[in-house]
């Protein structure tokens, strides 16, 4: 009997046919933004403008507004019968301006690539710089979401450097920034407060017995079979929850990992982009190059898109920062 089988170079290695899947992040960054485009000629600048809100008169002058508690008085804005008023009102505008940036990838590719690998080159490049263009834009609007000042820290902590393990996200932290949301008469988006989180912090928010005791007791309406799904969407108490693995982590001065949770309203943000350039897949075939590619042997593929983002209203977003239940120490290298 033989001892050593050697497999005969006759007999090829068998291929799946079907290219296995990418898993990328879910985008989510890009859906509650105000979306506008520029058209052509009208330059690389938006610019988005609010009439700041005229308050009625107080007669106290250490009222602020929004007012903490009922307003002092109204006796402030009465008029006298028969005397002229004399108009004292001077409105303020605010103005947010975003300014296009230009983002794109490109790839080579040779002609025996396209004419002799066994899976399919260009159709594959498009597919894949089409979802890297997506998520490449995503980024852009939180890292633009990341310069919120609206900014509250879990378990009341003073700072950052200050959140420690066991501040994790809850329904109690929701709830606050509803509130800050609320008090500044920011509305939700179709009904919902979105809540941008990081698997991790859905994680906790999974095991948040408030919440989970809605369906469990209560049958959360028509919504109790989320319970049983991968992830549940719709909060208790009006808010709707979107997971993504680019929701930032960042350092607190060496302390420790905190997370990054965003609760939105209208108008918390926008983004632009230019009507007559709109984002896309660009392909170049061998032989399109001229002197350049002379014995037509590279193609190229790649992705170009015109793309800005700005915060439009920092009333209407709350930036959460907390710890989760996954990491709370420090990680190097972040």
């Amino acid at each position: 009997m033989a001892t050593n089988l050697l497999l005969s170079p006759e007999i090829k290695q068998s291929y799946e046919r079907r290219l296995l899947q990418r898993f990328r992040t879910t985008t989510v960054f890009n859906k509650f933004g105000m979306q506008k485009g520029i058209p052509k000629g009208g330059g690389v600048n938006l610019s988005w403008r609010r009439m700041e809100i005229i308050r009625p008169v107080a007669t106290a002058s250490t009222v602020t507004w929004p007012a903490d508690a009922t307003y002092t008085s109204a006796s402030g804005a009465a008029l006298t019968e028969g005397t002229f008023t004399t108009p004292a009102v001077v409105a303020s505008w605010a103005e947010v301006t975003a300014t296009i940036s230009q983002y794109g990838q490109a790839a080579y590719i040779s002609d025996l690539d396209i004419e002799q690998a066994m899976d399919s080159q260009i159709p594959e490049y498009v597919d894949n710089f089409s979802e890297s263009m997506t998520e490449l834009l995503d980024l852009v609007t939180r890292d633009v979401l990341l310069a919120a000042t609206n900014i509250q820290y879990a378990n009341g902590r003073a700072s950052a450097s200050a959140v420690i393990s066991g501040d994790f996200l809850n329904l109690s932290e929701l709830r606050k920034a509803k509130r800050t949301l609320k008090r500044a008469n920011a509305k939700p988006i179709d009904g919902k407060f979105p809540v941008i989180a990081h698997p991790d912090t859905c994680y906790d928010l999974e095991g948040d017995s408030n919440i989970t005791n809605v369906w469990v007791n209560g049958g959360a309406g028509g919504k109790q079979g989320q319970i049983f799904d991968t992830e549940f969407k719709d909060l208790p108490l009006g808010f709707r929850l979107y997971e993504s693995t680019i929701a930032p982590i960042s350092r607190a001065s060496g302390y420790g990992d905190v997370y990054n949770t965003f609760v939105l309203a209208q108008e918390a943000y926008g983004t632009v982009k230019l009507d007559s350039m709109p984002a896309k897949v660009i392909t170049h075939m061998p032989g399109t190059s001229g002197v350049s590619d002379p014995l037509n042997q590279v193609a190229t593929v790649g992705w170009k898109a015109n793309f800005a983002a700005a915060i439009l209203n920092q009333s209407n977003l709350v930036l959460i920062k907390h710890q989760t239940s996954y990491f709370t120490g420090t990680r190097a290298g972040l």
